[in-house]
């Protein structure tokens, strides 16, 4: 099992893979990337397609009311439920072209309503396609 780390101006990177090279259908891959230490991005699949992404917030951050949301290449984008969740889990079974970034960020409801992107415009927690390279 192959694992690599990187902790680059408050992220965080780590990766594993059962592979010794580049990703093959039937395989499995993870790598994870935090940013700030606040906001997780965990992204699991296989080559070029990302079958899952599991995001999640540290304590610091567990009283806020508001939602995760996962985006892509080509306007690619969802968004989780509007709750004090800390996690939360989107399934995707998409593939991506190499080299996409995929992220996930965490926008905080106000009390007038409105939403603030956690850790402002550049708060977005990255993994890439393939999940985990050679």
């Amino acid at each position: 099992m192959k694992t690599r780390a990187l902790a680059l101006a408050g992220m965080v990177v780590a990766a594993t893979s059962g592979l010794v090279g580049p990703a093959v259908a039937g395989t499995t891959d993870t790598e994870v990337v935090c940013y700030a230490n606040a906001l997780c991005n965990r992204s699991t699949g296989g080559g070029q397609t990302v079958s899952t992404v599991y995001a999640w917030r540290q304590l610091s951050e567990t009283g806020a009311t508001g939602f995760f949301e996962v985006f892509g290449p080509n306007g690619f984008k969802r968004t989780g439920p509007t709750d004090q969740e800390v996690d939360h889990t989107f399934v995707l079974n998409r593939t991506f072209p190499n080299g996409s970034l995929i992220c996930v960020s965490f926008w905080r409801k106000n009390s007038d309503g409105s939403f603030t992107k956690f850790k402002g415009v550049n708060g977005n927690a990255c993994t890439s396609v393939p999940i985990f390279g050679a």
